[in-house]
């Protein structure tokens, strides 16, 4: 039995958790799963297969030597690190135990400051392989030099049938960290030029604070949008679902993306994805065809109006964004595909 363990820095609602676990702990065939977590989070439930380090936080370098310590005296037969924090620790381990496998596994394609693009170079050169949540990342992040290590990861988390389709309303969604690089003051935007048209147009933004949400409350009361729009906070993934069972538009206009797990989950629902093509977006939406493209703030409003009066239009879009997702891999199945080809053809070569 082969042990894998995925080290992440803690237990969240972002794409990265949520597909960490998708992927059920505990034996597949002959692997066993496990996930850990640099810190307990508040109110986090410690699942069966699963660590969570001591309550303290990620600032604290304790975290960080402890994860290292109990990895050096029960080492796993892999190591997937996600995120640089964890890319701290798989570097550490390797230097103390250079046979251990390691893989760095990127989830966004661009770095997010100087210490994470150091922490994941460092993390690529020494890890025997680098995953990535899209070729955009792999592109991107990945010297050419070491692209020969790199893999894409598919990032679809479960099949769904498609959904039962309606007629459009002006009903928007977003869920994911509210941070700078969602761009929702963009999308606030948008809402506001709907607003001038649909008076019953409404946004619901899903997610934790990720440093914006002040600025953005500011910003929906400056623009009169207090009946429009509503913050959820956090919310259990399960229960998402009927956030967009009510929803027919998903609206995020981000800066940057990789793979953009969110807008794939609005498209398995049926919703039409309102999106700047960044990242991995502009790969699988395709403008006017499953999505509206967000270039020019007035022409994305009056295609989302055109759509609104056309119900047999959206309806297609609708079906057309759902129907693009049904034969793609899993997430789970992807994950442990790689990590037995990458333990099997080191074991081969050792």
């Amino acid at each position: 039995m082969k042990r894998i363990v995925h080290l992440i820095p803690y237990h969240e609602i972002g794409g990265v958790e949520i597909a960490a676990r998708s992927l059920p702990t505990g034996n597949h065939g002959d692997l066993e799963f496990e996930r850990n977590y640099l810190v307990r989070s508040p109110n986090s439930t410690v699942e069966t297969g699963e660590y969570h380090g001591p309550a303290i936080s990620l600032n604290d370098p304790r975290a960080y030597w402890h994860a290292v310590w109990r990895l050096y005296r029960h080492p796993p037969d892999l190591l997937v690190a996600s995120l640089w924090r964890s890319a701290l620790v798989l570097i550490c381990l390797k230097l103390l135990r250079p046979k251990t496998r390691v893989v760095i596994f990127l989830h966004l394609a661009h770095d997010v400051h100087h210490v994470d693009k150091i922490a994941n170079r460092v993390a690529m050169s020494l890890s025997d392989a680098i995953w990535a949540d899209s070729s955009v990342t792999l592109q991107r992040r990945v010297p050419h030099s070491l692209h020969r290590k790199g893999r894409i990861i598919s990032f679809l988390l479960d099949q769904r049938p498609l959904p039962e389709q309606h007629d459009p309303i002006p009903e928007f969604v977003f869920w994911g960290r509210l941070n700078a690089q969602k761009g929702l003051d963009r999308a606030l935007a948008l809402v506001a030029g709907v607003l001038q048209h649909r008076q019953d147009a409404r946004f619901t933004i899903i997610g934790p604070n990720g440093g914006m949400e002040d600025y953005l409350r500011a910003q929906v009361a400056e623009s009169g949008l207090r009946n429009h729009v509503v913050f959820k906070g956090r919310m259990p993934h399960e229960d998402i679902a009927g956030a967009a069972r009510r929803a027919s538009f998903y609206l995020q206009t981000s800066l940057d993306e990789g793979m953009a797990m969110s807008v794939v989950e609005a498209m398995q629902s049926g919703l039409v994805p309102v999106v700047t093509p960044v990242g991995e977006i502009a790969r699988y939406c395709h403008d006017r065809s499953n999505a509206i493209f967000v270039h020019d703030n007035a022409a994305a409003v009056e295609a989302v109006l055109a759509l609104l009066s056309d119900p047999d239009k959206y309806r297609r879009m609708s079906r057309a964004a759902a129907t693009y997702w049904q034969a793609k891999p899993l997430y789970r199945d992807d994950f442990l595909i790689a990590a037995k080809e990458l333990i099997e053809g080191l074991a081969h070569t050792a």
